[in-house]
């Protein structure tokens, strides 16, 4: 039977203060091998470092054609895509590792989705390594998992429940039109596209506060399109699947970085307006279309899944005894990228 899905994955680098290419190159080296287990995926990157990585192996590399000066992941992302033959995409990055227990899964949930509408998708939950845990990471998935759910912060410095790694079927992304390129830079391109992703396949109706572009620590305090796009990602997360990225540089003077505040304006403006609806609209069921109290279905879930929260309050708060450390360059790069909620934080620590 012919491969039918395909791996997606910009790798872009450029002399900067976000480490170096020897570097970038062994993130990338340990995110295919995590894929290793399923040897008849395509893998395809875009990239603008063809001859540095044209020794690697069982990929297909795309020459990354950029028209802005500053580098857009959506674009590239599109490039690929492009070049694709299979059925299905899945989307990620170099910098991520997949469980055994997620590539186990494509099989078969690339068969599930062929047997359903053409706009349904997976969304799957991300794990961020700490700079030490991902210089001694040994493919312990779930010993990070549970140290995180413990509260712990010491190996995993925090989760996205809602991220850009997908599993799509091609020919409907390219009907929605792929990723907007007007994201250049750090953010927002990969929201943009999961709410599209969410009109024309709801799992509930969307709440009224679902246009807050608000971050949280811990999932239990999400707000706005985060808390709805977790709906779709949560279960995956006590099932073993799920990814986790390895730490590496992000410095506030690199021009990727200097645009997310310009991203989240755009993508704030857009989720306000919505365009028109690229196809039809087939709900998602996994929830019988009403949508729980998200922290009672969040508790439920995981207790269900054997972990109480008595002992694992992190999707909630952290362990207590925990110490939160801040150092100063992530408090002034949260006063540059959110000014509002630096100040907001700012004015909750004195009270």
């Amino acid at each position: 039977m012919p491969n039918d899905l395909s791996a997606v994955t910009p790798f872009h680098f450029q002399k900067s203060g976000r480490g170096s290419l020897d570097a970038a190159k062994k993130r990338l080296q340990a995110c295919l091998q995590s894929l290793s287990n399923k040897p008849d995926m395509d893998i395809l990157i875009s990239t603008n470092q063809a001859i540095e990585l044209a020794k690697v192996t069982n990929i297909r590399l795309i020459e990354d054609a950029q028209h802005c000066p500053i580098y857009s992941p959506g674009i590239a992302r599109d490039n690929a895509i492009h070049y694709c033959t299979t059925r299905t995409i899945f989307l990620m990055d170099a910098d991520l590792l997949c469980t055994p227990s997620l590539v186990e899964h494509f099989s078969s949930s690339n068969q599930k989705l062929s047997h359903k509408n053409i706009n349904a998708f997976e969304m799957y939950p991300c794990l961020y390594l700490t700079k030490q845990e991902t210089e001694r990471f040994d493919g312990d998935f779930q010993g990070c998992l549970e140290s995180f759910l413990r509260g712990e912060n010491h190996r995993v410095e925090g989760i996205a429940l809602a991220s850009s790694c997908l599993l799509i079927n091609r020919e409907w992304f390219l009907q929605l039109g792929g990723f907007d390129e007007r994201f250049v830079g750090h953010g927002g391109e990969d929201l943009e596209l999961i709410d599209r992703l969410c009109q024309h396949y709801p799992i509930g109706p969307r709440p009224a506060d679902y246009g807050l572009n608000i971050k949280a620590q811990h999932p239990g305090d999400y707000q706005g399109f985060r808390r709805y796009f977790s709906y779709y990602a949560l279960p995956h997360l006590f099932a073993g699947r799920f990814l986790v990225h390895q730490w590496h540089p992000r410095p506030l003077t690199h021009p990727y970085h200097k645009r997310r505040a310009g991203n989240d304006a755009l993508l704030e403006q857009m989720l306000s307006k919505p365009g028109p609806l690229k196809g039809p609209v087939i709900p998602c069921n996994d929830l019988n279309g009403e949508l729980p109290d998200f922290r009672e279905w969040m508790i439920q879930l995981q207790e269900e899944a054997g972990y109480p929260v008595s002992e694992y309050p992190g999707l909630l708060r952290w362990k207590e005894g925990v110490t939160v450390k801040r150092p100063l360059w992530r408090k002034m790069r949260k006063l540059y990228l959110n000014p509002k909620a630096f100040f907001k934080d700012m004015l909750k620590s004195k009270s």
